[in-house]
């Protein structure tokens, strides 16, 4: 089956020489519907082209004797982190009409297989998988066969894990698949990031590939557009919402925006990867460059030798790689001294 190097997203491609999109990570920062307003137009106007959510049942998330032990939550049961952070049915299905109503892409992603059934009445353009589920074959094969596209994160994978999940989807007949690098440490060390594996993951499955960012601050999503990353998955917090527990790896709409409009910059910076000069640089050949200079005043008929001649600036003489051949060659016309030498000054067939 063709892997597609693009996908589309609700009218968004996103792939190599498409511009990086930007999914503003949503759970556990708001609470109610005021709150659903608030952050999804701060996201908005921040420049997010698409707002997700999760949607879990506590208890079907995990055991109830599981614990965290990360700096973000802590040392607690996992339970009960999931029933302070869990977002109501009817509260998802607001934001969800909500984002459509004003023209913002919205997504969830799942926690379980039972939560699939909510997500359907969703009609959500894209299905967002986890790291935590990344391995869960089944469930990516019931994903996948919904034959919408599939973003999925591969913190805690090893590429040969990838691998076994990629062709999953794929063999269900569904080729539109976006990955994401993420490290699943909240908040994430800079030292662990391993942003390189963006190259590896996109040279591999060739898909588009980007990056879910749970480091404090900007720079590290910046290095990975710089690295060519397709898209870059941030947790999202505004001013007046309820703090959740990924609340200091939340970028809020200035940092966000911040991000947004720097990564048009580095965008414009990576080019297209042709080794070329630019158009200012042909420019600047001409004074800048070296060519071979004529260095004394000599008469037409004159056999060169090589005191006669230096290689210096400007550029709009002969290159210097005309040097040797030129040593015994016979002048045609009459040169003045610094004058550039031009290929019609010299006979090259005697």
């Amino acid at each position: 089956m063709h892997k597609s190097k693009i996908v589309n997203i609700d009218g968004a491609n996103i792939g190599s020489g498409e511009p990086c999109y930007f999914i503003a990570e949503i759970a556990g920062n708001f609470s109610c519907e005021e709150e659903a307003v608030r952050i999804v137009d701060s996201a908005k106007r921040a420049g997010a082209n698409a707002v997700k959510f999760q949607t879990f049942d506590p208890a079907t998330v995990t055991t109830r004797s599981n614990r965290f032990d990360m700096g973000s939550v802590g040392n607690r049961f996992q339970y009960e982190v999931f029933v302070e952070l869990q977002t109501p049915p009817e509260l998802q299905l607001f934001i969800v009409d909500y984002c459509r109503s004003i023209g913002v892409a919205v997504f969830s992603a799942p926690s379980h297989m039972n939560d699939l059934e909510l997500m359907a009445k969703f009609d959500m353009p894209v299905y967002k998988i986890g790291s935590d589920l990344a391995t869960h074959l089944p469930l990516l094969m019931e994903v996948a066969k919904l034959k919408k596209p599939i973003i999925l994160s591969t913190g805690m994978c090893t590429i040969e894990e990838i691998d076994t999940s990629v062709e999953t989807i794929y063999s269900a007949g569904n080729d539109q698949l976006i990955l994401l690098h993420c490290v699943s440490n909240y908040p994430g060390l800079v030292e662990e990031q391993n942003l390189k594996a963006i190259l590896t993951m996109k040279n591999t499955f060739m898909c588009p590939t980007g990056f879910s960012d749970h480091t404090v601050g900007i720079d590290v999503s910046l290095a990975a557009i710089a690295l060519g990353a397709d898209i870059i998955e941030r947790h999202y917090w505004c001013a007046g919402n309820i703090e959740g527990c990924d609340k200091n790896i939340s970028s809020d709409e200035e940092e966000f925006g911040k991000l947004v409009a720097k990564s048009k910059y580095v965008a414009k910076a990576l080019g297209d990867g042709v080794k070329r000069p630019s158009f200012n640089e042909i420019r600047n050949m001409k004074t800048n460059r070296v060519s071979i200079i004529v260095m004394k005043d000599i008469k037409a008929g004159t056999i060169l030798e090589p005191d006669m001649l230096d290689i210096r600036r400007p550029g709009n003489g002969l290159a210097p790689k005309y040097w040797e051949k030129l040593v015994g060659k016979r002048v045609l016309v009459d040169l003045k001294k610094e004058e550039p030498l031009e290929h019609s000054h010299v006979e090259w067939t005697f």
